[in-house]
């Protein structure tokens, strides 16, 4: 794996290890739970990295990931562009169902990853209908996810027994 792509899957690997501590010990309707005034719940924000992370691999591959993977992160139903509501996670999700969709999310973007070369990097691909870098996934996937375990970990507040 070139350098770029190894520091990149090792700070996924930690925002990975901080979301599934996060959500650990949920009941599915805490994963469910939407909070007044916000938009999405624990379990659609869990689905929705994993989503990205599919598509990602996918622009940055320029292939499909196999269709079982795509269906299961909703990618089916997802849409990239911003400012648009995310797909709803499916009802009943459960800590274990998200930490598989997260892992074969994952377990497909680091094939992707370690295939890349260092020309690769400078690379243009189509994400969103705009030309991007290759190289630009690699800084944007970590923000991506440590910015929803700040929306997970805010979530998880509206959970706790006002003292």
């Amino acid at each position: 794996m070139i350098p770029e792509a190894h520091a990149c899957a090792e700070q996924l690997a930690f925002t990975l290890r901080a979301v599934k501590n996060a959500i650990r010990g949920l009941s599915p309707e805490q994963l469910a739970f939407v909070p007044p005034g916000l938009a999405n719940s624990i379990a659609t924000l869990a689905v929705h990295m994993a989503a990205v992370e599919v598509y990602v691999g996918e622009v940055m591959a320029g292939r499909r990931a196999p269709d079982g993977l795509r269906s299961a992160v909703l990618l089916h139903r997802y849409t990239p562009e911003p400012g648009q509501p995310l797909a709803a996670a499916d009802p009943g999700e459960t800590v274990d169902s998200l930490s598989e969709k997260l892992d074969r999310a994952r377990a497909f973007l680091l094939g992707v990853l370690g295939g890349l070369t260092p020309d690769d990097l400078e690379r243009s691909v189509t994400a969103a209908a705009r030309p991007t870098r290759v190289s630009f996934f690699m800084g944007m996937l970590p923000f991506h996810m440590a910015s929803h375990h700040g929306q997970i970990m805010i979530i998880k507040r509206f959970l706790q027994p006002v003292a």
